[in-house]
């Protein structure tokens, strides 16, 4: 039997996907689930149209796994044949993870009040908020990869590259502004259960980092959802790039003050 899922906490637009994808999910795992849960802006809100994705995560039993730590081949082309079916508009895709209950190592639990139980329990240590902190730093100081790598993206060209450097760009970006708020507010678990819009007006408005990542947010919903133009798509990946400087710079003085 199906087990019964609880969506009261996901936003309107994305129930029936969630709904959808959860089922194919527990179709074809059921004999290992222990719990399913969704994370990012289909809970939390503040999603863009076009841009945003549906998260979930699929806990199960260590036996499920094979010696690569992911499902066997059969079971997840199952699972992509069916999901296949599902119109996941007005999110851009489903991304699924299936994780073990025995978590490896350098691994963070999901962040309190940033995530929400659909189905069973979950078998892992939520985050802390030293995890949150530690995970911070450490991201933070990569911030000239990030740079570098969005540069170097626009001298390709064909095949959507284009388009998908934007995408990359989003699931590298937001991160960072939620792990930079974090240290400056000193309360992790907080601030990476609110949505982007709540996130970014933490910032402080007169600073260079509230107005790039203001740009970035207003460069997305022009781009988004049609994602054809290539003026707006080089526009985004300019604004982010910004706002990576300017986090740079952030995070360079604040370790010369501590």
């Amino acid at each position: 039997m199906m087990r019964e899922l609880d969506l009261s906490c996901v936003v309107p637009a994305a129930r029936p996907i969630v709904e959808a994808a959860a089922n194919v999910y527990l179709r074809h795992t059921e004999q290992w689930l222990i719990g399913l849960l969704i994370h990012g802006s289909a809970f939390k809100g503040g999603f863009i149209p076009g841009c945003s994705d549906i998260d979930l995560q699929i806990y199960l039993q260590s036996e499920a796994f094979t010696r690569y730590g992911q499902l066997p081949l059969e079971i997840c082309s199952a699972i992509q044949r069916d999901l296949s079916h599902i119109d996941p508009s007005p999110f851009q895709y489903i991304q699924g993870y299936a994780l073990s209950s025995q978590p490896r190592s350098q691994y963070v639990g999901p962040i309190p009040g940033a995530y929400h139980m659909l189905t069973g329990h979950l078998p892992v240590p939520e985050a802390s908020e030293a995890d949150v902190q530690r995970s911070a730093r450490k991201k933070l100081a990569s911030i000239d990869e990030h740079i570098a790598h969005y540069c170097r993206g626009l001298l390709e060209h064909g095949s959507g590259k284009l388009e998908r450097q934007v995408r990359f760009l989003c699931t590298d970006l937001w991160p960072t502004l939620y792990q930079l708020l974090a240290i400056q507010e000193q309360d992790g678990l907080r601030i990476w259960g609110l949505p982007k819009p709540a996130a970014i007006a933490l910032l402080r408005q007169e600073s260079q980092l509230s107005q790039t990542a203001s740009t970035f947010y207003q460069a997305l919903h022009r781009y988004y959802p049609q994602a054809t133009s290539i003026e707006d798509a080089i526009h985004v990946i300019e604004a982010g790039i910004a706002f990576f400087e300017q986090a740079r710079l952030w995070w360079l003085e604040y370790n010369l003050c501590v």
